[in-house]
């Protein structure tokens, strides 16, 4: 009996710290967070990734346009192919406005080479700048491709508290040697992304529905940044890597030449 009262005083613990866990992120404001995202949303965004028309006709967008554009450098290591692929780190958090941007035309980009599963709704703190920003996470998600490797991390949660995914000691010596904080994107090595390329302002107040929307309309100010983030992510992927940029079909567009060249 006693056997018996200990397991289901742990069963008990697990449920209570779950439906802890479930309220704080609801009470917190954000009834989505952590929910998985619908099958119909992804086919959304896959079908807005997979329109070459759309972002060849936004190209560059207005990410270029004045001052000293934030965009992806290039260092001088050794490329990070893993199991014959050029391999996409990033390093976010969910609580961080910017990551919450950057993470809209990074998936679009990674959606062009591969496909996700088990992508959950995020918003961004509640307490930040640009509060609540509509988002995704990538904590329990998995992405396949046959054409290159990616591994997203967050290594803090909404309420800015260390998150409890392992980040391996190979990964988190390219964040350590070449991160300025989140977001941070490290394109096989070859070149990386510290920051934001546009402003988390731009979808301040808009859901879901709305993003798409917008993102559809290729004049519009969230196409415009959103569309041309995930074509200078996508060139700077293609760029990491001679193979993948002289066979993958994202790779052929013209947008890619607009940012990187031939």
């Amino acid at each position: 009996m006693k056997k018996e009262y200990m397991i289901y005083i742990a069963v008990a613990v697990i449920v209570i710290i779950a439906v802890a866990a479930y309220l704080l992120l609801t009470l917190s404001g954000c009834p989505l967070c952590g929910k998985p995202v619908s099958s119909s949303y992804i086919q959304s965004l896959q079908g807005i990734s997979n329109n070459y028309t759309l972002a060849d006709q936004v190209g560059t967008g207005t990410i270029l346009v004045g001052g000293f554009p934030n965009v992806p450098k290039s260092i001088n290591a050794t490329p990070f192919i893993v199991n014959g692929k050029p391999e996409v780190l990033y390093v976010g958090g969910e609580f961080c406005p910017y990551c919450a941007i950057t993470r809209w035309g990074l998936i679009i980009a990674l959606m062009r080479f591969g496909t996700f599963s088990n992508l959950t709704y995020m918003e961004s703190s509640a307490t930040d700048v640009y509060s609540d920003t509509p988002t995704f996470t990538f904590v329990n998600s998995s992405y396949h491709s046959n054409l290159i490797n990616f591994n997203g991390y967050e290594i803090y949660n909404r309420m800015e508290q260390n998150q409890t995914t392992n980040i391996s000691d190979a990964y988190l010596g390219i964040y350590a040697m070449e991160g300025q904080g989140v977001p941070f994107i490290d394109f096989a090595n070859t070149s990386v992304q510290s920051g934001s390329v546009i402003s988390p302002g731009l979808l301040h107040g808009y859901n879901y529905n709305q993003v798409l929307s917008n993102m559809n309309n290729q004049s519009s100010p969230v196409s415009q940044e959103i569309i041309a983030s995930a074509n200078l992510f996508t060139a700077y992927i293609c760029k990491s890597n001679m193979t993948l940029n002289s066979s993958a079909v994202a790779c052929k567009q013209s947008y890619v030449k607009k940012f990187v060249g031939s």
